[in-house]
């Protein structure tokens, strides 16, 4: 069991090492703003914003970044180009407007409690059903009280 352990903590060192090299990636603040933990350590969890002005701000989790949304106070306000989480499924990032969330599941983030990313419905509904799930959420149906709910 520890070299089950073991392997996966390597594994998810090695996944990240190769994530932080990437060009999305360069030259940006791998520590999240909310948990104050890099978010290479995790990295199936990653949650990315990205502002019109090049600025990107990366997060432990979809929560964490949606929980920064619903709460911060920027000192300058700047437009905000994409928001990004990863996919569950394929371990990839994808555009947060368009992925679907699963709520209620057995799994969970360093953060506790999340909402898990998919780009397809049918891989969202697929893992529901396996982790005995409570729900599925479009991005439009997210908002403050569930996140909060969620901490």
């Amino acid at each position: 069991m520890k070299k089950i352990i073991y392997l996966t903590i390597f594994v998810g060192a090695i996944f990240g090492a190769n994530l932080r090299d990437g060009e999305f990636f360069k030259d940006t603040n791998s520590t999240c703003p909310i948990k104050f933990i890099d978010v290479f350590k995790y990295p199936d969890w990653i949650a990315a914003i990205e502002y019109k002005n090049g600025k990107k701000v990366l997060f432990s989790s979809a929560k964490q970044m949606f929980y920064y949304l619903y709460t911060s106070k920027p000192k300058e306000v700047v437009p905000i180009k994409k928001l990004y989480v990863t996919d569950y499924k394929t371990k990839e990032l994808i555009e947060a407007t368009d992925a679907f969330y699963i709520f209620g599941s057995r799994i969970v983030s360093y953060s506790g409690d999340d909402l898990i990313p998919f780009a397809s419905y049918e891989d969202a509904k697929e893992f529901a059903t396996q982790t005995s799930a409570s729900r599925i959420f479009e991005f439009s149906k997210i908002n403050k009280k569930l996140i909060d709910y969620l901490n």
